[in-house]
């Protein structure tokens, strides 16, 4: 998992650093928000560390441009001295995933950022390897999913994509996160490469609501897997 962390004092940053550093995931510190943006034109980050306080411009400023303007669909951690409530509603409101408060407690910061990172589909290896959603089991350790108990045969990507919406149903995945996070090229690009592959995995899983649950395909937005009750 690629972690941007953007935090302008250098003693929290290293603290950040060091609690997250252990291997399995990719950091890149930031001082300012200006770097941060010029970054993320060329990097695809899936989680950002973000300092309330900021020299140039405060981090609700930095939640909104992403949410708004770059259309970011990556996890956020807000970090802030300040407990005031009103602030913690604001940033949620804004698209935050989640909230800390200094001084910073490496345990916590660890099990926030694991407990972020399965939500966008990691897992370590003590986590969950066996995901069920109806008559759907994804199994990581092995690499498979089966229908009805049967392994479906799908392409690299094909599981890639599966594997995410099954750990996530109900979460709205945009076709930019997607070209980014399986594919591994710019959100930009103008393609139907992921709407052909939504539409595979629609016929090989049965995703298409008949045994209550669908890939559903949101207007102009992205796609999401939808359950309902039998």
């Amino acid at each position: 998992m690629r972690i941007a962390i953007l935090e302008d004092d250098p003693d929290q940053q290293a603290l950040i650093a060091a609690a997250l550093g252990d291997g399995t995931a990719t950091l890149t510190p930031f001082t300012t928000a200006h770097d941060l943006f010029r970054a993320m034109q060329n990097t695809s980050f899936e989680l950002l560390v973000l300092d309330w306080r900021l020299p140039e411009v405060d981090g609700f400023e930095v939640l909104e441009t992403l949410r708004n303007a770059y259309q970011w669909p990556g996890a956020v951690l807000f970090i802030t001295a300040d407990d005031a409530e009103d602030n913690v509603v604001r940033a949620l409101g804004a698209g935050a995933d989640d909230f800390l408060h200094k001084p910073l407690r490496v345990p916590e910061l660890r099990a926030r950022i694991e407990a972020l990172s399965r939500r966008l589909g990691h897992v370590d290896s003590v986590g969950t390897t066996l995901f069920e959603c109806g008559p759907l089991q994804l199994d990581l350790t092995a690499g498979i999913i089966r229908l009805h108990g049967d392994i479906v045969e799908l392409t690299d990507r094909e599981y890639r994509l599966a594997a995410l919406f099954l750990q996530n149903p109900g979460q709205l995945f945009t076709r930019a996160y997607l070209l980014e996070r399986i594919w591994s090229v710019s959100g930009d690009l103008n393609t139907r490469t992921v709407d052909t592959h939504i539409s595979g995995l629609r016929r090989k899983l049965k995703l298409d609501g008949q045994q209550n649950h669908r890939l559903k395909s949101v207007y102009q937005q992205g796609y999401r897997l939808e359950l309902s009750q039998p």
